[in-house]
């Protein structure tokens, strides 16, 4: 029995290693690839982010002065007889677009009073719910002419109180 003792032992002896160890740059690699991961999405979202453009007061001060110049120039005329009252309130209706085009978000000039309606600043609303009639009446008829100044000053309005 002695002898199947020592062969066991010689055996076990011959078929047993210690552990395996591997190489060091595989740890390193397992550490690295989720660290490369997280950094491409970063990149990646960082990359195809909107840009905050922050609107400086002078620009909309400047805005805000040539919209109002542009309402001057339509009652203007209008006084003169230059402009139709119907093309008046269209005018006013393109000019509050405009400028809230200019300055803030939205892209007011394509809107119908509906999608304003859902979309739209209020003010805005307000305004081009005002013009709206006037804009696609017959021109013998008398209601543009008794919206014209209730819209000039409800459209200085919003060019002068608009705040982005």
């Amino acid at each position: 029995m002695l002898a199947a003792e020592v062969a066991a032992v010689e055996l076990a002896a011959t078929e047993l290693t210690g552990p395996t160890s591997y190489a060091p740059w595989l740890t390193w690699l397992a550490v690295l690839l989720p660290v490369l991961v997280v950094l491409y999405y970063a990149a990646v979202t960082w990359w195809a982010r909107r840009p905050a453009r922050p609107r400086p007061t002078s620009s909309l001060d400047q805005a805000r002065r040539a919209h109002l110049a542009r309402l001057d120039e339509v009652e203007a005329a209008v006084g003169r007889a230059e402009l139709s009252l119907r093309g008046a309130h269209q005018a006013i209706s393109e000019i509050v677009r405009a400028f809230v085009t200019t300055v803030g978000p939205l892209d007011a000039r394509p809107l119908t009073l509906e999608q304003l309606q859902v979309v739209g600043p209020q003010g805005l609303v307000d305004v081009v719910a005002l013009v709206y009639p006037p804009e696609f009446a017959p021109p013998a008829q008398g209601e543009p002419a008794e919206r014209l100044a209730p819209a000039l000053a409800d459209a200085r309005a919003l060019v002068s109180g608009w705040r982005p």
